[in-house]
């Protein structure tokens, strides 16, 4: 299950000459910043995304979205480092959301996660949960995650390229969780039919498969070593 009563989820690619700068920034500097706000409680990166979704995936797993409208985190946006600065531009097809559970199911982090994202989540929950636990007791999925978008959550306070699908921004998402990724599409063979018969999720996007890069928890953060900007 996801920690927490909230959730943003982030996309986005990166200029290619700037990955792995992107990952080294990304892993000792800009997750345990965030991490440090009060009520962020675990931080997770997927990457190497194969399907219609960008290539990066990251999930911050939150007490509740009011952490984004807190003044600790506002500053943080308003106010970034100058290596942050500096990366922003880089990002490519960039879209975030505020989620909230729908179900969330499972325990655990896999190594492997698959999503979608549609248009509407606003489906009874009863029906996720039946659904999602089929899933878990049938293949090799380990958690499962039904998101809406959390409307009350306010758009960042800057520009970056955007993804260039508006409705991905506006959906719902499931995210699959698995302990190897080459059992995903065993999983997407299982879950879609189910999807389809019971109205779920419906105009869905084609599932796109990550791996997990990095996972910090909050409790972790004092062991965290910082890394310096490489030079340019």
């Amino acid at each position: 299950m996801l920690k927490g009563q909230g959730l943003l989820s982030l996309w986005n690619g990166v200029d290619p000459r700037r990955r792995d700068e992107y990952n080294l920034w990304h892993t000792r500097e800009h997750v345990p910043e965030r991490l440090a706000v009060p009520g962020m409680m675990r931080a997770r990166r997927y990457h190497r995304g194969n399907g219609p979704l960008p290539e990066f995936l990251t999930l911050y797993e939150l007490e509740s979205n009011a952490v984004l409208s807190s003044a600790p985190y506002r500053a943080l946006l308003e106010n970034p480092t100058p290596w942050s600065q500096s990366m922003r531009p880089s990002f490519r097809g960039f879209f975030r959301v505020g989620h909230l559970a729908v179900s969330s199911q499972g325990g655990g982090i896999g190594s492997a996660l698959m999503a979608t994202t549609f248009d509407e989540a606003s489906v009874p929950a009863g029906a996720w949960e039946e659904l999602a636990g089929r899933a878990l007791r049938e293949t090799a999925a380990t958690a499962i995650h039904v998101l809406k978008k959390d409307p009350l959550v306010a758009p960042v306070p800057f520009t970056v390229p955007s993804a260039g699908g508006a409705s991905y921004a506006d959906s719902g998402a499931i995210m699959i969780e698995c302990h190897d990724r080459s059992r995903l599409d065993e999983i997407a063979g299982m879950i879609d039919p189910a999807l389809d018969a019971e109205g779920l999720a419906p105009a869905r996007a084609a599932w796109t498969g990550y791996d997990l890069a990095y996972s910090l928890d909050r409790d972790e953060l004092t062991v965290v070593v910082p890394a310096s900007r490489p030079e340019v």
